[in-house]
């Protein structure tokens, strides 16, 4: 039996550590701050298209010092989607470069179940590196699927280890060190080893947990892919703090419990852990113990992804707005005069408490307090799929004077984790709540924050935008309807709407595309539709100020599946 320290006697709040295990290094980089890529002029619509003389949009990111160094070669080279994206090559890795597993060969990617992130078409496969951990109760997806450990290489995400003194809380803590170099554990037990013995002063508890959490603060800085708070995070609020962390510098939240059969079994708690902790004190533990509900499950895109979107889905609007009958409505609904107003039209409503990073929602369970919440939760495909990689289709932009957004479709995996209404309506949304003071639908009094101004950090995520299938085929216009048809990314919104407005906005924009399929013609449709030829795509009108862009090709982009708290 371990030692039993003082709090563990006093029946305090306590969490363990491994004894021997090393606090590590505690010393972190500050790396340097992210831009977007800033879109190239855009290219004229084709000569059939009527357009309008406008002055040239100032870049929407302004170039910064460091940008002007040598870059590295683009991520995305020489391919298709480098014509469709125009991304701008990533600036030069810092002088020390994140390490990062080979990345998955092209044969082990084919034999898994196709849901984590698949390498480009007509992308070598490089030589296999990666071998997932041996031993037991390891079964999460960020330890042991190949497309989701390339995967969160490439991204940041903050791993909260929640469970009883015993659980093995602190095997997973090591487990993702082994399969992550980089990654920085935190602990509050850290604070109280001494020359490789545990030593807990009760008095010092506050100064542990403070230390625990300023540790976690300096990797967030440094941009480490992953870091692990090992603490008991028996209540909500003993993890308040990591939760604003990872929003506050762009990591995908993941609470991760230990699966281990004795994992609620205070007797067995009690002979497993390592610091003598009694039974009638986790007993205690596990009567306050809360489990873990989200507001909702999210796929969470990486701030490099988000920011190459956000650039190019600006760039399109440029595109768009050379048309003279969009131009024209856009000025009648936004009431703005020129495309450099136009462009800005569109902000972010943000408040302390909001993600800042681009998801997509695939369920709203307000901590177990929507419809169908609880059933939701227990599903074994969510929680089987809560931390793994998932590739999302982006095919398109919709463009309201309520919202601009980007339309995804979904693939058979996620489709399973879609929890979403596909044909709600306003009137259902609202139905039971309190009526907003400033209508139904409206944002409340947040700060309004340019597209252009991403916040996100350079070098700290690597792009995962890849080249998809061609869009040239007979259901071009018409290319998701039903299950999931509802999923997309939201860019921005119009003062005074809320973000959630942008999947009503859908909802119209595939029933207006269903009832054009009822045609056989454009001719014989409503007046209201127009198409227009865009370079690379095209542009359509449904008329009531909804407009859709369906470029010529799809393109994949992966995220990782999580609830947001």
């Amino acid at each position: 039996m371990g030692q039993l320290c003082c709090k563990c006697a006093q029946g305090q709040e306590h969490d363990e550590v491994q004894q021997g295990e090393p606090a590590g290094d505690r010393s972190t980089t500050e790396a340097p701050l992210l831009t977007a890529a800033v879109p190239p002029a855009v290219e004229s619509p084709s000569r059939h298209s009527p357009v309008l003389e406008s002055p040239v949009a100032e870049p929407l990111v302004p170039k910064s010092p460091e940008e002007e160094s040598p870059v590295a070669e683009p991520l995305i080279a020489e391919s298709p989607v480098a014509e469709f994206l125009k991304v701008a090559p990533p600036v030069a890795e810092s002088s020390v470069p994140r390490e990062s597993p080979a990345p998955v060969t092209q044969q082990q990617h084919d034999q898994g179940d196709g849901s984590g992130p698949s390498l480009a078409p007509g992308t070598p496969a490089p030589a296999p590196s990666f071998t997932p951990p041996k031993g037991d109760h390891l079964e999460f997806p960020i330890l042991q699927d190949v497309g989701t450990v390339e995967y969160v290489q490439k991204s940041k995400v903050l791993v909260i280890l929640k469970g009883l003194p015993g659980s093995g809380k602190s095997y997973l803590a090591r487990m993702l060190k082994q399969v992550y170099k980089d990654a920085v554990v935190c602990s509050a037990d850290h604070y109280f080893m001494r020359s490789g013995k545990y030593q807990f002063n009760p008095e010092e508890l506050t100064q542990a947990h403070e230390s625990c959490q300023e540790r976690a603060k300096q990797a967030a800085i440094s941009g480490v892919s992953v870091i692990a708070i090992d603490n008991t995070n028996i209540r909500s609020w003993n993890y308040k703090y990591y939760l604003g962390l990872s929003r506050d510098h762009h990591y995908t939240p993941l609470i991760m419990e230990p699966q281990t059969p004795w994992a609620k079994n205070t007797k067995e708690l009690a002979r497993k852990n390592n610091h003598g902790v009694k039974k009638e004190i986790i007993d205690q533990k596990l009567k306050t113990y809360e489990a873990a509900l989200p507001l909702y499950y999210w796929w969470f895109l990486n701030e490099a992804d988000s920011a190459q979107i956000i650039a190019q889905a600006q760039a399109w609007l440029k595109k768009a707005l050379q048309v003279q009958d969009f131009f024209q409505d856009f000025s009648k609904f936004s009431k703005l005069s020129s495309i450099k107003e136009m462009l800005r039209y569109y902000k972010r409503n943000e408040e302390r408490s909001d993600y800042k990073v681009l998801h997509a929602t695939a369920s709203v369970v307000r901590r177990g307090k929507a419809k169908n919440a609880k059933e939701y939760i227990a599903r074994q495909a969510v929680k089987d799929s809560l931390g793994k990689g998932f590739t999302l289709q982006l095919i398109g932009f919709v463009i309201t004077p309520q919202t601009f957004g980007v339309r995804l479709r979904l693939g058979e995996d996620a489709l399973e984790l879609w929890g979403l209404d596909d044909h709600e309506t306003e009137a259902e949304d609202t139905a039971g709540k309190q009526p907003s003071k400033a209508g139904p639908g409206s944002a409340k009094k947040t700060n309004r924050v340019n597209l252009a101004n991403t916040g996100v950090r350079r070098n700290s995520c690597q792009t995962t935008l890849r080249d998809g299938p061609s869009q040239l085929h007979e259901h071009r216009f018409a290319p998701t309807a039903g299950r999931g048809s509802r999923a997309h990314l939201t860019l921005g919104c119009a003062p005074g709407v809320s973000a959630k407005m942008t999947g009503f906005d859908l909802i119209k924009v595939v029933s207006c595309e269903q009832e054009m399929l009822k045609t056989e013609n454009l001719q014989q449709s409503s007046e209201k539709v127009q198409t227009f030829s865009l370079t690379e795509g095209e542009l359509r009108t449904y008329g009531d100020g909804i407009w859709v862009i369906y470029p010529e090709k799809e393109i994949h982009v992966d995220s990782l599946f999580s609830g947001f708290y």
